[in-house]
């Protein structure tokens, strides 16, 4: 008398089953493992896609920021020589800037006077 159980016939046993299925045949294709890599691949190349763009956005942006700052200093340069150029209409303003430059007036003697001593640096 045996105790075990034998398969129906025609069906084999779940051990039988298992054997074939989990240890399949050498050189066969596993088209699960197959399409698990070739998954990976194709989300490997997508991101490297996008490094090139995403540099070029982070350089965009700094570039931005670094004009940004440009355009404030020379707005403000810009209004100082708005100031500047309402000071030069005044026709004091001009007779003062040319005798920093040396100049004299139609009629004036200028007197040059040599060997004085320079200023001294405080």
């Amino acid at each position: 008398m045996s105790t075990a159980r034998s398969a129906p016939a025609g069906r084999p046993s779940q051990r039988a089953r298992r054997s074939s299925t989990s240890s399949p045949r050498r050189g066969a294709i596993r088209w699960d493992r197959l399409a698990r890599i070739s998954l990976l691949v194709v989300l490997a190349l997508i991101l490297l896609s996008f490094i090139g763009p995403a540099t070029k956005y982070i350089e965009a942006w700094q570039l931005s920021h670094k004009t940004r700052d440009e355009v404030v200093a020379l707005q403000g340069e810009h209004k100082q020589l708005k100031q500047r150029l309402k000071q030069l209409h005044n026709p004091t303003a001009i007779e003062q800037e040319a005798r920093k430059l040396g100049m004299a007036k139609p009629g004036e003697k200028v007197y040059v006077i040599k060997g004085l001593p320079r200023k001294q640096p405080k």
